[in-house]
């Protein structure tokens, strides 16, 4: 598997240029890649591109040989049909809907029978530790609760890359120590590619197999290998 990003987009502050190849293979010990970076230094509006939320200037995406941007060819598939998931930093869950609700709008994206529909739901349930939380709304939930919920919902819907901006945030040092050693779990069991925007050094170096900094725009040097997960 193979993500392909070469993208040009003209900002307020300054002009964003992101060239990048992230592979999983076999010999790979890790396909996470780490953005680090100031805020504001374009990290957040890197994934939303290659998202399909934001749209660039010019230059591709492509994910495994699939055009999912062009300006050249006028390609810009929508965010449903590119098979990325997308962790935002506040976890955007829908505020009127329960737990289960909200993971099943991930499920609904591969058109289960409802049999099967219900059985992966129990197994997200009771994989991230939300058992009982189930009816409850996402004002109900604490910080690593409503986490769980967003990283349910997201893997539910079984992505090809996994783009996480800042996923720990708004979390306290406790929690968030706790948090990162499941998030850690949850990507070596993951088979596809995965980005990381993060500022925080340790957390990119605990969680990926390399990084690159990104500074105004562009990046700063050549890929940093980390240490094995």
């Amino acid at each position: 598997m193979i993500l392909e990003v070469e993208i040009t987009k003209k900002l307020k502050e300054f002009t964003l240029e992101v060239a990048f190849t992230l592979e999983k293979s076999e010999a790979a010990e890790s396909a996470v890649l780490g953005l680090m970076g100031s805020s504001g230094s374009g990290k957040s509006m890197s994934l939303k591109c290659i998202a399909g939320i934001a749209r660039p200037d010019f230059g591709r995406i492509i994910l495994d040989g699939r055009v999912l941007f062009d300006s050249t060819e006028g390609i810009n598939l929508p965010p449903q049909e590119r098979h990325i998931g997308y962790l935002f930093q506040s976890y955007a869950l829908f505020p009127n809907m329960s737990v289960a609700e909200n993971i099943c709008c991930g499920l609904e994206v591969r058109e289960l029978s409802a049999v099967d529909r219900h059985k992966e739901l129990g197994e997200l349930i009771q994989r991230f530790k939300l058992c009982g939380l189930e009816n409850r709304y996402p004002r109900q939930l604490s910080g690593g609760q409503k986490q769980r919920v967003a990283l349910a919902r997201m893997l539910a819907a079984r992505p090809r890359v996994l783009l996480l901006d800042e996923p720990f945030s708004a979390l306290d040092w406790e929690l968030k120590q706790e948090l990162r050693l499941e998030m850690q779990a949850i990507l070596e069991g993951y088979d596809g590619l995965a980005l990381l925007v993060s500022h925080d050094k340790e957390e990119i170096e605990f969680l990926c197999g390399s990084y690159r900094r990104l500074e105004e725009g562009k990046f700063l040097g050549d890929e940093v290998l980390c240490k094995p997960m």
